[in-house]
């Protein structure tokens, strides 16, 4: 018979064996509902793999089939991915090289507005994304060349546009000074007519004979765009063009034309007859402004690495604010014998070198007006 302490043990044991087989219970649900958790965590990675894997199949048919190319670049400024369409316009070999190697031997120009232009004249809009420092940029390229195209269309509908409203506008114009040029004509046949007045009607019918064709000028310049060859023009070359075609208007108004010192090698690209007629144009709205006696000043101030500006500067009335806005605008004039085509021309002539016409003027202190260009690469000189 068990003794009091073998019992005491006896029941010892079987409390610690209920107590295991309540913990193997616990331990065998744990384990069953980690399972269970373990399954599900399995089943929603699964689900969620073939989510990436679907996005990311999506994402390379999108990639492949968009018009536009797309390069990565990594810290080293290398390209380490491109689409296939990024791959036709720089090459398969472009794959590891350097990004602005690449842009060198594909593209012949690159402007301030992102656009690079190849060698046959296609035309491409380039932005980027940075990423974070260690991972480099994104960069998206796509042709523009159609849309570049339909613009130039568009602005030569407008000046079409612009031209029939203008033939309309200078109708009178014209009629005044070639009524005037056959009237003098027609007296020099006059066998009453002395020397003297034979040749004050002669200097009186070449004035507007000279108007016209400043008339017809304008009018050729603002109808082709003022752009007509992308010639090498020196600015010193320039300038004395210039000098040479207002030399007559200067004379005849007793004016004084102030033409300031420069950095020599100055280059630009363009149309070296449209730039003299912007040139020409500005000068000799000063002149009418101010009248007789007008001192003009020239200048030539480089703004920029790559940015020149032509400045003409007068002491006249200056210009009222309202009016500065508009004061480029076709046919828009304050003189009674102007006809608002002159500014309008140095307008598109500025904007078809991709440049840009600008005015500066205090009331009663006169006016500036400027031609902004881009420089060409130092080179020869044509």
């Amino acid at each position: 018979m068990l003794n009091e302490i073998e019992k005491s043990r006896l029941a010892e044991l079987e409390q610690a064996f209920e107590l295991f087989n309540e913990t193997s219970v616990q331990l065998t649900q744990s384990y069953e509902s980690l399972q269970q958790q373990v399954s599900d965590l399995q089943m929603q990675l699964a689900k969620s793999d073939r989510e990436k894997r679907r996005v990311a199949e999506r994402l390379s048919r999108l990639l492949s089939l968009l018009p536009a190319g797309v390069i990565a670049l990594n810290e080293f400024n290398e390209i380490t991915e491109m689409n296939p369409s990024a791959e036709r316009i720089l090459g398969a070999d472009a794959i590891g090289r350097n990004w602005d190697v690449v842009v060198m031997n594909v593209f012949l120009t690159a402007n301030d507005a992102g656009e690079l232009m190849t060698h046959d004249n296609q035309a491409y809009q380039l932005s980027e994304t940075s990423l974070d420092q260690a991972l480099g940029k994104i960069l998206l390229i796509q042709d523009v060349t159609a849309a570049r195209q339909l613009q130039d269309h568009i602005n030569r509908h407008q000046r079409l546009h612009s031209m029939g409203e203008m033939a309309a506008s200078l109708a009178h114009q014209i009629r005044t000074p070639l009524a005037s040029a056959l009237l003098y004509v027609s007296q020099m046949n006059s066998g009453h007519l002395d020397d003297t007045n034979r040749e004050r009607f002669v200097g009186k019918a070449l004035n507007s004979l000279r108007h016209l064709e400043g008339l017809v000028k304008d009018m050729l310049q603002y109808a082709k765009g003022g752009k007509g060859s992308d010639q090498r023009i020196e600015l010193t070359h320039l300038i004395g063009r210039v000098k040479i075609a207002v030399e007559n208007k200067v004379t005849q108004s007793q004016s004084f034309v102030e033409f300031d010192s420069f950095m020599p090698g100055l280059v630009v690209t363009g149309d070296l007859d449209g730039l003299v007629t912007a040139l020409e144009n500005l000068i000799n709205n000063a002149i009418d402004v101010v009248g007789s006696k007008a001192h003009i000043q020239i200048s030539v101030n480089k703004v920029a690495d790559n940015k020149v500006d032509i400045v003409v500067k007068d002491h006249g009335p200056g210009i009222e604010a309202t009016n500065l806005e508009k004061i480029f605008e076709p046919f828009y004039t304050s003189r009674a014998q102007g006809t608002g085509l002159g500014l309008a021309v140095v307008r598109a002539i500025a904007e078809a070198h991709n440049g840009q016409a600008w005015v500066k003027s205090i009331v009663g202190y006169g006016s500036s007006f400027g031609i902004r260009l881009p420089l060409a690469e130092m080179k020869g000189i044509e």
